[in-house]
């Protein structure tokens, strides 16, 4: 389902155009995926904080200072949740760590998403180590495995919220370029 942060991020393209952040890939995205918007810390009327949320925890971040967000559709609007890209970045690889080990560290993924799934593997983006986080969904459709992926990038922290096709979700994520 579209979230409201979504439709709030298309008033605002609307509203003041489509300039948006250069590090979430907004186009040549694999198939199946469109643009939905960017929001990045310059994004009026949008609280960034609440959206990098999952990245603070028991461990210290230090200053973000950046964030892009890129929301995408990749199924039927309305019918199907959205897919996302999230960069941050911050003042040193140690803080992109913490921030990495906090989000993989979620109270919420301490358990299996379904019974007889891994939560976690271990991938390669971009040549890159990656997590590959497998998250239950529930849409119109049902009950799915979302794949995400979670890597770090000298000082950045690179999390794709893709959909329930581990190939097109690997595909998002190398459309980054980290």
């Amino acid at each position: 389902m579209i979230s409201r942060s979504v439709t709030i991020i298309s008033i605002l393209l609307i509203a003041f155009g489509l300039a948006h952040a250069v590090s979430v890939p907004t186009e040549n995205l694999p198939a199946g995926f469109k643009l939905l918007g960017v929001i990045d810390t310059n994004t009026t009327g949008v609280n960034v904080s609440e959206e990098i949320n999952d990245f603070y925890g028991a461990r210290d971040i230090g200053i973000v200072k950046d964030v892009s967000i890129g929301k995408y559709i990749w199924g039927e609007m309305g019918v199907d949740y959205d897919a996302k890209i999230t960069i941050l970045s911050l003042e040193n690889d140690g803080y992109a760590r913490a921030a990495y080990e906090n989000y993989r560290s979620r109270d919420e993924f301490r358990n299996p998403p379904i019974k007889g799934i891994d939560r976690f593997a271990n991938v390669t983006i971009n040549d890159h180590d990656a997590l590959e986080i497998r998250d239950k969904v529930m849409d119109l459709r049902g009950t799915s495995i979302r794949f995400l992926y979670l890597w770090t990038n000298s000082s950045r922290v690179v999390l794709v919220e893709g959909n329930d096709s581990r190939e097109s979700s690997m595909a998002l994520a190398s459309a980054t370029g980290m």
